[in-house]
């Protein structure tokens, strides 16, 4: 189509694309921007579009903005400041007592507890434990599997005994 026609058909499809557009977003003002929005990617492209599917091409561009539109608009909430003034102060966090699990460690093998002190306590990527203890990747993560199995069966079993008691 030439770009001379494109006024025509902005001002024979604008209502159109504008209630489709509310229909999506429930809202005035974000229909307005995306009727806005769709109009410019239609007006870029306007001269390929061929005259009997340019009514369809721009209700696709229509739909893609919208739930383009919608997918970011979900990721944030609206909330009223106001709001937060009722809101109580958190309770003083309790303090976790790690020494079972300080406990555990120190009762496992030492590759193991190697593994655990390199991906926990210095933060180390698979590849940099791999590196450091001159071991391979699956290694790694096979050593790091059994490590955890048994930690968390130490600390069960730490608990269980203690509520016996």
């Amino acid at each position: 189509m030439k770009k001379e026609r494109f006024e025509e058909f902005l001002t024979t499809h604008e209502k159109r694309i504008f209630r489709y557009l509310m229909g999506l977003t429930a809202n005035e003002q974000d229909a307005m921007d995306l009727v806005q929005a769709v109009f410019i990617a239609i007006y870029q492209k306007f001269e390929w579009i061929e005259e009997s599917t340019a009514l369809s091409y721009t209700y696709r561009v229509a739909h893609n903005k919208a739930m383009t539109f919608l997918k970011h608009k979900s990721r944030y909430i609206n909330v009223d400041p106001g709001s937060f003034t009722h809101i109580p102060a958190p309770a003083a966090a309790e303090e976790v007592d790690y020494s079972p699990l300080h406990k555990a460690i120190a009762e496992l093998p030492p590759r193991l507890a190697a593994v655990i002190q390199l991906q926990y306590y210095e933060k180390l990527s698979y590849q940099e434990i791999a590196a450091e203890l001159g071991i391979s990747l699956k290694a790694v993560e096979s050593l790091l599997v059994r490590a955890k199995r048994i930690l968390r069966k130490k600390i069960m079993q730490d608990r269980k005994d203690d509520k016996v008691l």
